[in-house]
């Protein structure tokens, strides 16, 4: 008999909901730093974003790379060979020991020049760079927990990945806010705090996924800890695949830190505006990275089986997913900006009202973009599921990287307002979007398997 269920979103929404919950769960703790933050001041309130980019900045690389091993492990699923999905995982533990140490060295010695290029304000510059140094610790950390947390989306055993993340938050969110404000005797941190907070709270959910990686079912089932052995075929095809998708995302998030540093150059209050606007963008943005990774890993089993009609239908249910969602946020947005944007209330200043027009401005503008942007975001995760990772790369660094320097030269040379500078990132979602949707269409991707 044949289940009509597959590639529909009665399938998909099981497998989506535990990524983008546990994914929110990470960015409700960003979140709370911040919103703690506030509290003390539009600096540390600006700092805490940028600080928090430049460190996806520097393990992006890693990141993209270990990203890719959910839908590899999906398609040997598919495949019926999981034994070899799971030494990929293996191979995924060796990088993740090999790469993030070298990786928080140079993030840790090239911060200051990075952030001394945009001539920041003194006390933004200082809070930026002791957020992030301290943030950084968290690189090695993140990425074992990359590695465990990708194997369990390409089985599409998702809960446990929100299990993890939900233990780190409900240690960082009292943590946090004693370190920041110095309660029951302990000292005040202030930013310092917020980081601090952060890094501890990282380590529950690697010890929480890598026991279950390990538990008696996993080993009998999948042969989990068989020994880890380096396989260079493996190794390979893991870095084959995943080095674009590295690379996408290294260059995607250096070109948003460019646009963000010219939008924090132009003042105090224009960065505090901007993050309150990216604050919120981020945390319903982050659903839609769930559906990408979600639908990519089914995409993944389905190629991996031959079935080209199942996966095409997988990625639909997405999209309409995804319109569904962005309908709602841009309703949400529209409707409540003025409250969304007074929740991250500064000390009383000079600049509070200012501060509060702009990011008014900014969230309106957002509701004219959201729905595009949920699109290319979906449409990326299923490109990259069926391995069509290098043409992802090209465009959209090409895209990211055009749009933050007319930005750039704009501002400086033509002396462009914040809200032109705004307008600009909208030019350039709406772009994605269009040129992502003409490569789904075209289904080159259904021929597309990484595996062989």
């Amino acid at each position: 008999m044949k289940d009509n269920s597959r590639g529909s979103i009665k399938e998909l929404l099981p497998i989506a909901f535990p990524i983008f919950f546990s994914q929110s769960v990470d960015v409700l703790m960003v979140f709370t730093d911040r919103y703690f933050l506030a509290g003390l001041g539009k600096e540390e309130l600006a700092a805490s974003f940028t600080g928090g980019i430049l460190y996806y900045l520097i393990c992006n690389l890693c990141f993209g790379i270990l990203g890719q091993i959910a839908p590899i492990v999906a398609q040997y699923r598919g495949a019926g060979e999981m034994e070899t999905g799971v030494r990929t995982v293996h191979q995924g533990f060796i990088l993740a020991l090999v790469l993030s140490p070298l990786l928080y060295l140079i993030g840790y010695n090239s911060s200051p020049y990075i952030l001394d290029f945009f001539n920041h304000a003194e006390k933004l510059h200082e809070n930026e760079l002791k957020y992030f140094r301290i943030l950084s610790l968290t690189i090695m950390i993140a990425s074992i927990r990359l590695v465990f947390a990708n194997f369990f989306i390409g089985i599409g055993k998702t809960r446990i990945v929100t299990l993890g993340a939900l233990s780190a938050v409900i240690i960082n969110i009292p943590v946090t806010y004693i370190l920041i404000f110095g309660k029951f005797g302990f000292p005040k941190l202030g930013i310092e705090g917020a980081a601090i907070g952060t890094v501890l709270s990282s380590i529950f959910p690697v010890i929480i996924l890598g026991i279950n990686f390990f538990k008696k079912k996993n080993r009998e089932e999948f042969k989990t800890s068989t020994s880890f052995k380096y396989n260079k075929e493996l190794t390979f095809k893991l870095v084959k695949y995943g080095f674009p998708s590295g690379i996408e995302l290294l260059l995607n998030v250096s070109g948003f830190f460019f646009f963000s540093m010219v939008m924090y150059s132009y003042s105090s209050e224009v960065a505090a505006a901007t993050s309150i606007v990216l604050n919120w963008d981020m945390v319903c943005f982050i659903p839609l990275i769930g559906i990408g990774q979600a639908v990519g890993s089914l995409i993944g089993k389905y190629l991996g089986e031959e079935e080209k009609e199942i996966a095409l239908k997988s990625a639909w249910s997405a999209l309409k997913i995804g319109a569904m969602y962005s309908i709602i946020i841009t309703i949400v947005y529209f409707s409540f900006t003025e409250h969304l944007v007074s929740i991250f209330s500064t000390p009383e200043d000079q600049g509070r009202k200012e501060v509060y027009l702009y990011a008014n401005m900014m969230l309106k503008i957002s509701c004219i973009y959201f729905f595009f942007d949920a699109a290319y975001s979906i449409l990326g995760g299923i490109l990259r599921g069926a391995g069509d990772t290098f043409w992802v790369m090209v465009v959209s660094n090409s895209i990211m990287w055009a749009t933050a320097t007319t930005v750039y030269l704009t501002k400086n040379y033509f002396q462009f307002t914040p809200i032109h500078s705004w307008l600009s990132l909208t030019l350039m979602v709406f772009s994605l979007c269009i040129i992502f949707m003409i490569r789904f269409l075209q289904k080159k991707w259904l021929d597309r398997l990484m595996i062989r």
